[in-house]
């Protein structure tokens, strides 16, 4: 989707408002209702990834304590990946936080790769500049959960 659903910048203390609140209430139970793994969005121009989130809460069933792993998460992980560049440069950090929030970037321009078979997907966001990693994780699903 073009507009993330959870963004620090979107949500007061980790609910979403305006826009980000219609697409809540537009999109949110379907993707629990047909279990969707990962939603990816653009729109600001930096980098987010959350933790698995149902209903503005935090779902942490089966996510590593690094937050780097995810065995059978049981709500989807939303990534804002929007660091690609463009005429407007990188937006300012947000103000705020979220409980939530697992990973940013707002200081670098950035691109995401994504591998993925039917029982796992690997993400990893690199620094445009010197191609580092800036975040990563690996999601498990297995047979029964699909």
């Amino acid at each position: 989707m073009h507009r993330p659903i959870y963004d620090v910048a979107g949500c007061d203390d980790g609910v979403p408002k305006d826009d980000n609140l219609y697409l809540q209430q537009a999109f949110e139970s379907l993707f629990l209702k047909y279990k969707v793994d990962v939603v990816v969005a653009g729109h600001r121009h930096y980098y987010e990834r959350q933790l698995p989130i149902a209903n503005s809460s935090v779902v942490l069933d089966g996510v590593s304590d690094d937050y780097k792993v995810y065995d059978n998460p049981q709500a989807p992980v939303y990534i804002l990946t929007g660091a690609a560049g463009n005429v407007e440069n990188l937006r300012d950090a947000p103000d705020g936080t979220a409980p939530w929030n697992a990973a940013f970037d707002y200081s670098h321009f950035g691109f995401s790769t994504l591998e993925a078979n039917r029982t796992m997907l690997s993400w990893k966001y690199f620094a445009s500049s010197d191609l580092s990693v800036q975040d990563e994780f690996v999601m498990f699903k297995n047979d029964s959960s699909l």
